[in-house]
């Protein structure tokens, strides 16, 4: 009865820290790395997880990989010509220019994290002449996620579920992933060529509505005119370019603020619009913009949207200092779709939140830029490029170390740590600036999602769901226990990280294979492919929400193009798995 007991305790606890996490994750309060970091304290001291073992997990080759490849990502960032490598220098139409820009995506996301990747092309991306950032930014995010199929290292799910697989004795290569990786690339590459052109069309005549609205945070100076009449003797109300939504007054938000309120000495102004019409604003007598330049300096602004890996992330404006950190001032922020309110310098910022900044004399000079902001109008501003020697070095290196990844020379963990220790060595990147972009968040993510496979393995809850899914599909032909698999990984991507959803999927899917006395590599693999296969929700995957906001999407926009490449991914995935392991 102890023993009993003591069972029934511990699925208990496993059940509810599981739980806590889904919840801390879904709710959007709390952000990932802290819902993970909280989620390993609890494991811990619970004693579900021995401290030995969880310090194990956080060393694992899986995660060393991971974090050195994204040392060598930003080396690799720093060679010049993207842009020019991207688009070239002739003028192509819509489909000719996608065919080579997510062609030149797939290939470099298959050894490049794909992050890395988004964060390095949607800069050029934005600012091609011929083109809209809204007809771009969704297919790169879309086909960097894809092409990361291509090899086992070219997402942090593939290397989760390679590195996690080991422990049980299956070993996949190169040779594993590249036939149905290649398919799925080809697949969501023609998806994305024919369909993106016409679901991202913008319609004919598209109306204001249509346009980037941001907040804008205006101060009625001491003295104003303004001060003691109300918005409408004001003209308030009479904008072209810009609506007034909030009055922040001692703390107090103001909303909706009606024709008849007053303006009194210290409000904070909400105004709400295109800030193409800044100047209107700037035109009002006795308002002004805090660190914003007169509408003939706008040389000095530039449109930034906030990177993955952001200190500024689950912080605001004042929390981290932004104006003494980057020597800037924010302007204007945006968020997709959302409604914002309150004062700009008290909102939490997310990734991929577009900001318009008012920039000092300092600002491209700064270190730290390029590791927090994507800054969109100009090429890659704080970054010194490599010279041409430097660049033929590293690009030589890098392609020795493909080539030793591709023949298993050494563990491939071994030689990511290898190439990243060459890069800080010959001095492609700075100490510094390895210290400051290494992936602590990252890490932490991606320990918890080690502990989080432990402890659904231990609780036996991958083995009742391994033993429903065999039941279920008895027989049915083999390849509907791969569809199950890989839909049961792509639904927890939606819920947790593709990482997480791989290591949470990879034990029921050695227990189905096992069940069913099918080869298990084919599981394994479903399993990397479906948790990979995040398409149809901007809060699914970080590279979507960094094109969220300067793409200008809404959910639809998701939805419908999404669909059509999950559907693609997902019949080029099965079916390729299937022919080559059944």
């Amino acid at each position: 009865m102890a023993g009993i007991g003591g069972q029934l305790s511990a699925s208990i606890i496993d059940f509810a820290l599981i739980t806590m996490l889904a919840l801390a994750l879904l709710s959007g309060r709390v952000g990932t790395t802290r819902a993970f970091a909280g989620f390993i304290i609890g494991i811990i001291i619970t004693g579900r997880v021995s401290f030995t073992d969880a310090v194990t997990a956080i060393t694992s080759p899986a995660i060393i990989a991971v974090t050195s490849l994204v040392i060598v990502a930003v080396a690799l960032t720093k060679i010049p010509g993207i842009g020019q490598a991207l688009f070239g220098r002739t003028k192509l139409g819509m489909r000719a220019s996608l065919i080579r820009f997510l062609g030149l995506t797939g290939l470099v996301s298959a050894f490049t994290p794909n992050t890395a990747v988004v964060g390095a092309f949607m800069g050029p991306a934005s600012r091609h002449p011929g083109l809209p950032a809204h007809a771009l930014l969704l297919p790169l995010s879309y086909m960097a996620l894809a092409g990361g199929m291509l090899t086992p290292f070219g997402t942090s799910a593939s290397l989760m579920v390679v590195g996690e697989a080991a422990r049980h004795g299956l070993h996949l290569n190169v040779l594993d992933f590249a036939l149905p990786g290649a398919m799925v690339a080809l697949a969501v590459f023609a998806a994305l060529v024919l369909a993106a052109p016409m679901i991202l069309k913008r319609p004919e005549g598209a109306s204001d509505a249509d346009k980037a609205v941001y907040y804008v945070e205006a101060r009625v100076n001491p003295g104003s005119r303004l001060i003691g009449r109300n918005v409408g003797e004001n003209r308030l109300r009479h904008l072209q370019g810009f609506f007034l939504a909030e009055i922040v007054r001692h703390g107090r938000i103001i909303s909706p603020v009606s024709p008849s309120q007053s303006i009194e000495d210290g409000d904070r102004l909400i105004f709400v619009g295109d800030f193409a019409h800044v100047g209107e604003l700037h035109a009002i007598n006795g308002l002004s913009i805090d660190g914003s330049p007169q509408p003939n300096a706008l040389g000095a602004m530039f449109h930034a949207v906030i990177a993955h890996n952001s200190v500024l992330v689950g912080r605001t404006l004042k929390e981290a200092d932004f104006r003494a950190r980057f020597d800037a001032s924010v302007l204007a922020v945006r968020r997709g779709e959302e409604s914002l309110s309150g004062k700009l310098g008290e909102i939490r910022l997310k990734i991929g939140d577009s900001l318009i900044l008012a920039a000092g004399p300092d600002f491209r000079s700064r270190e730290n830029l390029r590791t927090n902001l994507h800054i969109l109008d100009v090429e890659d501003p704080g970054q010194v490029p490599l010279s041409r020697r430097n660049s033929a070095l590293l690009c030589g290196a890098f392609a020795i170390f493909i080539l030793v990844a591709i023949l298993q020379l050494i563990p491939f963990a071994l030689a990511a740590f290898l190439m990243a220790a060459l890069c800080v060595l010959s001095g492609w990147i700075s100490p510094r600036e390895t210290k400051r972009i290494f992936p602590f968040e990252l890490v932490i993510i991606l320990w918890g999602a080690v502990l989080l496979s432990q402890v659904i393995q231990q609780s036996g809850a991958s083995t009742v769901l391994a033993d429903f899914i065999a039941h279920q599909v008895v027989g049915l032909p083999h390849w509907a226990a791969l569809a199950a698999i890989f839909m049961l990984a792509w639904f927890m991507t939606e819920l947790f990280s593709n990482a997480s959803a791989a290591l949470i999927t990879l034990p029921v899917a050695l227990g189905t294979a096992l069940q069913l006395a099918l080869p298990a590599e084919a599981f394994v693999l479903a399993t990397a492919f479906g948790a990979s296969a995040s398409f149809l929700l901007p809060f699914g995957y970080q590279t979507h929400l960094m094109v969220l906001t300067p793409g200008e999407y809404r959910l639809s926009h998701f939805l419908r193009l999404g669909s059509v490449v999950l559907i693609a991914y997902a019949i080029a995935a099965i079916a390729t798995l299937s022919i080559l392991h059944f």
